[in-house]
């Protein structure tokens, strides 16, 4: 008896699906390599590029008091990236895991979009940066 077709797809499919996690986890860990999250728990945060560009979620608990999270400067964005180019996008996410928001501090020529300044109360969300200028001397990086 002959299989559908759509059968002997889903299968390869699901081979395919499964080879690429194997894959993924087989990451160096190296500085260019985003990590799972940063926990500040309940402190402020002030992030140096080399975090900013490793991780993908920055945890604060918000339960007792609002906090803050200071980016770094465009600069120090920048350096600490393999390869920058202009238009490059870093996805990341702020939570505040609690009753009170985080308030994000813009680092030197960095650019907050109306927005994005602070993260509520009781909620996760993501933002991108975007690479405007690599240029040494001149970077700039806007966030969304």
């Amino acid at each position: 008896m002959k299989r559908p077709v759509y059968l002997v797809f889903a299968g390869l499919t699901i081979l395919l699906l499964l080879g690429m996690l194997t894959l993924s986890s087989c990451s160096s860990g190296g500085a260019s390599t985003k990590s799972d999250f940063y926990n500040a728990g309940s402190a402020d945060l002030s992030v140096t590029g080399t975090q900013f560009d490793q991780y993908t979620l920055f945890r604060f608990d918000t339960s007792s008091a609002a906090h803050t999270l200071a980016l770094p400067s465009a600069a120090d964005i920048v350096n600490n990236l393999s390869s920058p180019y202009a238009g490059e996008v870093i996805y990341f996410g702020v939570a505040a895991d609690g009753s009170n928001p985080v308030t994000l501090i813009p680092g030197t020529n960095v650019t907050l979009k109306t927005g994005v300044n602070a993260v509520p109360a009781n909620s996760t969300v993501t933002m991108y940066a975007e690479l405007d200028s690599v240029t040494s001397g001149s970077e700039a990086v806007t966030i969304y």
